[in-house]
């Protein structure tokens, strides 16, 4: 029996430690498919949310946290649901961003196209950095990673009384989109492992959501710093 290490702690341990070797293991281009397949059903989301919702919806948007949420808990830790989750997952998180995308736009023109660019960027010069081994990713790596995003998520607790503004605020919203940038070498590395272990190929469908969570962070995070960006120059 082959096993898997995760580095990435959005994926439970067991998930890709019980990965065995398979008659159909999982390529690359299986998992990269499988995120281009999500990122279309969350673009088709996305623009269903811009051109059809009459209005801003708060619970739509409330909902589609929480759902979206579940199910990357739930396809993560579950390969044979992982397709279900992940589509669900997909719809969800493409509402948020029709919807998150609308509300920047309506103050920021370009803001989107802007955002959408530079996430591709992002993905593309990390792939690269990766692909050159610039970056070890090993145990230590992730263990930092962890503990600035537990760091983070602190910082975002306290913002709630005691708002953050000014250069700090802007430095926080850099080392935050930094932060979300990084994790894609998790998921990189989860990729390599499971290919050379020769996983089942459903395993893609789970490496795939965490490809996919990476990506709506990081764009998500660019908007807000385009945003401040903006701010600054005005």
């Amino acid at each position: 029996m082959m096993r898997l290490r995760s580095s990435n702690p959005i994926y439970r341990s067991r998930t890709l430690q019980d990965a065995t070797f398979s008659e159909r293991p999982v390529t690359y281009s299986g998992v990269a498919i499988r995120t281009i397949l999500l990122i279309a059903v969350a673009a088709a989301s996305a623009m269903y949310a811009i051109f059809q919702l009459d209005s801003f919806s708060p619970g739509l948007l409330i909902g589609a946290i929480i759902v979206g949420f579940i199910s990357v808990i739930a396809g993560t830790r579950n390969v044979r649901l992982a397709p279900f989750f992940g589509i669900l997952y997909a719809v969800c998180e493409g509402l948020v961003l029709g919807i998150v995308s609308l509300l920047y736009a309506s103050f920021y023109e370009g803001i989107v196209p802007t955002a959408l660019t530079t996430t591709v960027i992002v993905l593309l010069v990390m792939m690269l950095l990766y692909s050159l081994n610039i970056i070890k990713v090993n145990q230590r790596f992730a263990s930092i990673l962890v503990v600035a995003m537990i760091t983070v998520i602190l910082m975002g607790l306290i913002s709630l009384f005691v708002p953050f503004s000014g250069p700090f605020y802007f430095l926080v919203s850099i080392l935050t989109t930094l932060l979300a940038c990084f994790y894609l070498f998790l998921d990189f590395e989860n990729i390599k492992n499971a290919v050379e272990a020769g996983a089942d190929s459903r395993l893609g469908w789970v490496l795939a959501l965490g490809l996919m969570v990476s990506l709506v962070w990081i764009y998500l995070e660019i908007l807000r710093l385009l945003a401040i960006f903006a701010n600054r120059r005005n």
